[in-house]
């Protein structure tokens, strides 16, 4: 219409792109005992590793991971305030797992279950802690170790990713 000016137009709130990454899954449900995979800083936190001790116990899944080297999150923008641990199942489903807390040394520790027992790790950065799916901000991956202990699924675990910035919101300053 001629005359309507911007205030009369709607916009969406948020809107949703789907990104995608790769990363292996390791099924840990045939071995009795604990397995050992590393995690790894990505291009976002190189200097970012860790450690996860994989146990399957009777319906359920045990990580015990150990980060270092895990900076403050809000240096990928204000809107990121914390990071979140992420099992990845090969279909793509997301399970958060919980939230990962740095210490004043830049180390964390946590302890958790999962209900899955075939999954790849992933930390992610996040503007809180039970966020539904992981952002973009991928700022750790696993990485199968030689003496990891499962079957390594041949298959790449692709799940979506929120994209950055869709955690941010713009308004515009009124006239």
């Amino acid at each position: 219409m001629l005359g309507q000016n911007s205030a009369d137009r709607t916009v969406p709130i948020y809107s949703i792109t789907v990104v995608q990454r790769a990363l292996k899954a390791v099924n840990y449900q045939r071995r009795s005992g604990p397995s050992l995979v590393d995690l790894r800083g990505t291009v976002l936190l190189p200097k970012a590793q860790g450690q996860a001790k994989v146990e399957v116990r009777n319906g359920y899944t045990t990580i015990d991971a150990d980060f270092k080297h895990v900076g403050p999150p809000a240096q990928f923008g204000t809107e990121y305030l914390t990071y979140v641990l992420w099992a990845i199942s090969p279909d793509g489903r997301s399970i958060n797992l919980g939230e990962v807390i740095p210490d004043g040394s830049n180390k964390g520790r946590m302890k958790v279950t999962c209900p899955a027992s075939t999954f790849g790790l992933l930390v992610s950065a996040e503007p809180y802690f039970s966020v539904p799916y992981p952002s973009d901000v991928v700022v750790m991956e696993n990485v199968i170790r030689p003496d990891t202990v499962g079957r390594v699924e041949d298959i790449q675990a692709k799940y979506e990713l929120m994209p950055r910035g869709q955690y941010t919101l713009n308004i515009k300053p009124q006239e």
